[in-house]
């Protein structure tokens, strides 16, 4: 049997009927009326010699050699289907833009499992931290960007990825140095160590200060401490036993887990941040491949972190 347009019609008139075991359903997934969808499978059944559908009252039901033939008209119409997707797929790199200690500490060793999954979206990675508009976006030909603020966004497709925790956190050898704070008792001696600008606009010792008003407010007299440009930097003099960096989950979540970090008092804060995805053309398949992909990270790290009582504010 010659294989031309219009048998193709017919089969994926068939495939849809199959699938939905209703000529009705199927005419609205496909757009066309019932009654053309009915001719079509009676016009594929005149042209095979036998027939593919049982008519019920409850419905339709495959036939003996109607499931075979359906399994079949399935799996080649969703092989072309992918395929037309991937060949589709353009072969710019996804600009994805951010910010600096996120790209460092969580983003980027995982991405290699994303190129593992979807080797057809290249992804070049910048790491910056500036306000982003629709203007700058395009101007800079950005087609994604993950931010930490408390903005809301209008001329974007802004999507809240994870909320955000704050933990202070050290070395097991800075504590043992320190252990009146250690013990929750005092902060003579102790260096708080700061991002001085979590997000473009924020208040001085913002983090730190949501933190003590949460949990130590007796000891926002004492807020002071070395300030850093970068969050990434404060974490890492906090390695070097330099002090008591304030830790959002995500940066310092690794460190913990490895045990060259220590949450010293077990005890989280709500940020007055989140991270939010922004993009500049959310039907972009490459867009929407590495949002569907980011999201799902996200709720994993989500899970993992809450699993290990990381974000239990009180």
């Amino acid at each position: 049997m010659q294989l031309d347009a219009s048998l193709l019609g017919a089969l994926r008139c068939f495939e849809a009927a199959g699938r939905l075991l209703s000529f009705t359903r199927a005419a609205k997934s496909l757009n066309l009326t019932q009654s053309a969808v009915s001719q079509q499978i009676r016009q594929l059944e005149d042209r095979l010699g036998y027939t593919l559908f049982v008519r019920e009252a409850r419905g339709l039901k495959l036939t003996a050699k109607g499931e075979p033939l359906f399994e079949t008209t399935t799996r080649a119409l969703g092989e072309i289907h992918a395929t037309l997707n991937r060949l589709d797929l353009s072969n710019a790199p996804l600009q994805v833009n951010c910010l600096p200690s996120f790209a460092l500490e969580w983003l980027m060793p995982r991405l290699t499992e994303f190129h593992r999954q979807q080797p057809e979206v290249s992804v070049r990675l910048k790491a910056e931290f500036q306000t982003l508009d629709r203007q700058s976006m395009n101007a800079e030909d950005i087609d994604v960007a993950i931010r930490y603020d408390p903005a809301s966004y209008t001329e974007l497709q802004a999507d809240v990825l994870l909320d955000e925790y704050l933990v202070a956190v050290a070395t097991p050898e800075y504590l043992a140095l320190h252990p009146a704070f250690a013990h929750g008792e005092s902060l003579d001696g102790v260096v708080l160590l700061h991002d001085a600008s979590p997000w473009i606009g924020a208040a001085e010792f913002v983090e730190w200060r949501t933190w003590m008003e949460e949990l130590r407010p007796e000891w926002l007299d004492q807020l002071d401490g070395p300030q850093f440009n970068l969050s990434s930097l404060a974490i890492g003099a906090a390695l070097s036993h330099q002090g008591v960096a304030m830790g959002r989950t995500a940066l310092v979540y690794d460190a913990i887990r490895a045990g060259r970090l220590v949450n010293v008092f077990n005890r989280a804060v709500r940020a007055p941040a989140r991270y939010m995805l922004l993009s500049r053309s959310p039907d972009d398949r490459r867009t929407a491949i590495f949002a569907s992909w980011l999201k799902q990270e996200c709720e994993r790290f989500d899970d993992l972190r809450s699993a290990q009582s990381l974000v239990k504010a009180r």
